[in-house]
Parts: structure tokens; C-alpha cells; sequence
């Protein structure tokens, strides 16, 4: 069902589902969450294919889509890259130095003298179709 939450976010694995359970050809297995939702809602006019004109929201994978060992290389909605693989393992490296610095700070500053306190922890919270107001 693509109302979950998480599985919305992987309607490829879906995809593939039909293909290994139910004998669908690949091609019409992609269609099943591209194309054919966007006709139901009459918005194929915009969007469910790659056409010139259509909103340009698109994942490019480094394999078959399909495959769960395929992974996503770039993001894009409406024309703008929101991931980038290359991008993203760049920013995780920077962080890691400045985490690294950080901590490092907190130390001398600890071997220093200064006052210290416990790490808390934030609970996650999940936002769901009938949640209201502050983040549960």
C-alpha cells in the first residue's frame, strides 16, 4: 500500500514486487507507479513520463531501478537537484572533520576546567495523517 509512510518512499521495490509475485513485465510494473497513478488523477497532462514540458522530477539510479541493489545517484523536482550522490558524500566528510573538531574543543575545554553536562537525547517524533499541532 503506497499510503505507508516508508513505503511510498520506495515504490521502485514495489514495482519490483509485482514483477517477481505477480509475472509483470518490468516495463508495466514501472508504469504502475509512474504513469498509471497520474492518469487516474488526470495530471498525466504534467507529469508519470519524461516528455518536454512535463514537470522535471526525476531519480536517476546507477542500475535497474527495480533492483534493490541499485542505488540513487540524483534527485530532481521541478528542474532542481535536491540529492546528489557525489554532493552528499562530500557534506558527510566535511561533517565528519567538523564533528571531529568539536569534540576535540569539548575536551580541552573539559581538561581545562570548564563545567560540563550529559548528552541528552531528542525522541523522534512521526507525523502521521491525523497528527495536529506540535511534532508528536
Amino acid at each position: 500500500n503506497s499510503d505507508d509512510a516508508e513505503m511510498s518512499r520506495r515504490l521502485n521495490q514495489e514495482a519490483a514486487k509485482t514483477v517477481k509475485y505477480g509475472g509483470v513485465p518490468p516495463e508495466e510494473a514501472w508504469k504502475m507507479v509512474t504513469l498509471n497513478p497520474v492518469r487516474m488523477l488526470h495530471l498525466d497532462h504534467r507529469m508519470g513520463s519524461v516528455e518536454p514540458g512535463k514537470d522535471a522530477d526525476l531519480v536517476l539510479w546507477d542500475g535497474n531501478p527495480l533492483a534493490i541493489s541499485s542505488r540513487v545517484l540524483m534527485t530532481l523536482v521541478d528542474g532542481a537537484v535536491l540529492y546528489d550522490q557525489d554532493r552528499d558524500a562530500r557534506l558527510r566528510k566535511a561533517m565528519m572533520v567538523e564533528r571531529e573538531r568539536l569534540v576535540h574543543k569539548m575536551i580541552a575545554a573539559k581538561q581545562a576546567g570548564a563545567s560540563t553536562r550529559k548528552a541528552g537525547h531528542a525522541e523522534k517524533g512521526f507525523w502521521h495523517c491525523d497528527s495536529e499541532g506540535e511534532m508528536p
